[in-house]
């Protein structure tokens, strides 16, 4: 991958996953609880075999993948060795083989995953077209994706005080997807139908099946 390709911060610039704060912990739960939906679909056609994370960071929703399909085989990987140091590190326990390697060229094999992951990544990328039709590549059936819902994500930001000078910008995120956006994105991509999309403040997620 091009250094052109992508400006990342490594892992995540904020543990809003492990956060104090009531409120942030509130919507943590809406987002989980909303990614728990979406893979109900999943479930109804049986639980995939193998399960493929892009762009796992310190492995925290990987975590939570494992504890959706405890039975599947779960791979994931970053483009950066000191995250997935950390990723190992902390979830040692939970049989998930985590690895370092480019969103762009994955290196697995054509229709290898029935289920592919990737939350919070897209935002961050010079080229989101190419990553998605990489997953497709690499994807049987389903993929999983979401991403900060904009304008919200930074006025929210701005209501904490946080990134100012930026206009609540997330170090990082180069890309700001409204609804719309998001989904002209994924059909930019092409390829793809679109299950289910759901909003779960102050993320916007979707469940898309390749065709």
């Amino acid at each position: 991958m091009e250094a052109s390709e992508v400006k990342n911060v490594a892992g995540n610039h904020y543990d809003k996953y492990n956060s104090k704060n009531p409120i942030e912990k509130k919507l943590m739960k809406g987002f989980f609880d909303s990614v728990s939906s979406l893979f109900d679909i999943v479930k109804k056609n049986g639980d995939p075999f193998r399960i493929l994370e892009a762009g796992c960071g310190e492995g925290v929703f990987t975590s939570f993948i494992r504890k959706e399909f405890p039975k599947a085989r779960i791979d994931a990987f970053d483009l950066e060795d000191v995250v997935i140091k950390k990723a190992v590190e902390s979830f040692c326990g939970l049989d998930i083989n985590f690895y370092t390697a480019s969103i762009y060229e994955t290196e697995e094999d054509d229709d290898c995953v029935p289920l592919v992951c990737c939350s919070e990544v897209l935002e961050h990328l010079e080229n989101p077209v190419k990553a998605l039709r990489e997953l497709r590549r690499i994807g049987s059936s389903y993929i999983f994706l979401s991403v900060p819902r904009e304008p919200i994500w930074r006025m929210l930001n701005m209501c904490r005080f946080k990134y100012l000078k930026d206009f609540g910008n997330t170090p990082g995120h180069i890309n700001h997807f409204s609804k719309r956006g998001f989904l002209k994105l994924i059909e930019e991509a092409g390829g793809f139908e679109v299950l289910a999309y759901k909003k779960s403040l102050p993320w916007q997620m979707v469940l898309i099946r390749k065709e």
